[in-house]
């Protein structure tokens, strides 16, 4: 009993909050609406819903413009760069809902399934673009990937979905495992794992050129490669793409690299910014090899879905260049 009482919850600022919990509860909401057992009624009832949750949430987001604030702890900051790219996801979830109206994929997995993995997959981007630590940071990105393994693999009659599906999850689980291994070296270098602290570790101590760091750094920057399909760790992207409902490979295309990007910039230009001439030569060439690569992948494409997927791999080298340049 004494334990217990000796317990104290962090104060948390629920307003703030209130984009991420929107997003949770209206999955839940959502993935209960598709029990109706009226098919027609279900079939415009859940994506009426997963659609004024997505407003919901993008509405009370757009509110914390220009309001910066940290929030559970520390766990979480709310500021523009989370608005921002919050908001690009889900923009993209939204047009993901409407398309897949003229899809047979929902009816194949399961409406109500089927549209609260997509709210769950932003809830994911939301709290790893917010993600103020590295604990935080890990539990956002498992929120994202694992929802959007079973939607790469939504298309239950179609074999090229199913292997899409098995190939983004080896590949996702070798980065969230490459990424957790990074974090676990940050952590052992800088004795924290806030990105306050760590920022303030580095820039009151001599740890620049520890070989700690820069492992953990390295590991860091591989692990957000794969998520962000940077060359050389792009291959999966293709054949994933192609797998993928074409609502899934919208989505992906777009929200997924607003997510990483904002996680990016916000590790990058935040606690790792004392590292910066450590980082940013390697940022750099992976910026150049992934352009080079992404752009001439695509000239032999036939499929528009493969296209598609290569020029993904060349925005993301140009979202790295600005990164490097403007730091």
């Amino acid at each position: 009993m004494n334990l217990l009482s000796a317990i104290r919850a962090p104060q948390i600022d629920w307003w703030a909050l209130s984009p991420i919990n929107v997003l949770a509860a209206g999955g839940v909401v959502v993935l209960l609406a598709g029990l109706v057992s009226n098919s027609k009624l279900r079939s415009w009832l859940v994506p009426l819903l997963a659609i004024d949750t997505l407003a919901a949430a993008g509405v009370l987001l757009a509110m914390r413009w220009n309001d910066p604030q940290t929030i559970v702890a520390g766990a979480l900051r709310v500021d523009n760069l989370t608005v921002a790219m919050g908001l690009i996801c889900i923009v993209g979830a939204a047009v993901a809902v409407v398309l897949s109206m003229r899809s047979d994929t929902e009816a194949t997995v399961g409406s109500g399934e089927y549209h609260s993995l997509m709210i769950f997959t932003v809830l994911g981007m939301a709290v790893l673009i917010a993600a103020n630590d590295l604990v935080t940071v890990f539990a956002g990105l498992e929120l994202l990937s694992i929802p959007l393994y079973v939607l790469c693999a939504s298309e239950l009659r179609r074999e090229r979905s199913l292997e899409s599906g098995l190939k983004y999850l080896i590949v996702g689980s070798v980065g969230s495992a490459t990424l957790l291994y990074g974090s676990a070296l940050l952590y052992g270098a800088a004795g924290t794992t806030s990105f306050d602290g760590i920022a303030a570790h580095l820039t009151g101590s001599d740890m620049i050129g520890d070989p700690l760091l820069l492992a953990g750094i390295a590991l860091l920057v591989v692990g957000l490669a794969f998520k962000a399909s940077v060359a050389p760790f792009h291959q999966w992207t293709p054949d994933v793409y192609e797998g993928s409902p074409t609502p899934v490979t919208s989505f992906m295309a777009v929200a997924t690299k607003a997510a990483a990007f904002g996680f990016a910039v916000r590790l990058l230009t935040g606690p790792l910014l004392p590292a910066i001439d450590d980082w940013q030569p390697i940022l750099a060439a992976l910026s150049v090899v992934t352009i080079i690569v992404g752009n001439f992948g695509a000239l032999g494409q036939e499929s528009v879905k493969r296209l598609l997927a290569w020029s993904s791999v060349a925005q993301a080298g140009y979202l790295l260049a600005v990164i490097t340049v403007e730091t």
